[in-house]
């Protein structure tokens, strides 16, 4: 099982794990009644998630989420990379995430 997908926004969340299973990709979503202990714990480990049962299905999924996107036009300018910690979406002039302050290197040699 892989976290694929997570936003504050619990109704996107919802729209994401709808759109996976259309396509035949088993998920669930996790921390989806934790919003309401944002303070006591981080927020963005409160954030609901959307998490893929078998990694072998994440080609798909990302490849369903980046038309899902183009659609909804969130697409990501050239050179925005998004955190692989907390999937938070960063410009491309950083070099360290916004929300945790993750290195964009470090995260790459670690997938």
């Amino acid at each position: 099982m892989k976290r694929f997908y997570q936003d504050y926004n619990r109704f996107r969340v919802y729209q994401v794990q709808n759109v996976l299973e259309e396509a035949g990709i088993p998920c669930i979503i996790k921390n989806e009644l934790l919003s309401g202990a944002g303070g006591e714990i981080p927020l963005h480990e409160a954030m609901p998630e959307v998490w893929i049962l078998d990694e072998e299905w994440l080609p798909k999924a990302e490849k369903v989420l980046e038309k899902f996107e183009q659609e909804l036009g969130l697409t990501r300018k050239k050179g925005e990379w998004v955190c692989k910690h907390c999937l938070e979406q960063n410009d491309a002039e950083f070099g360290v995430c916004w929300n945790c302050s993750e290195s964009q290197q470090y995260e790459e040699f670690q997938s």
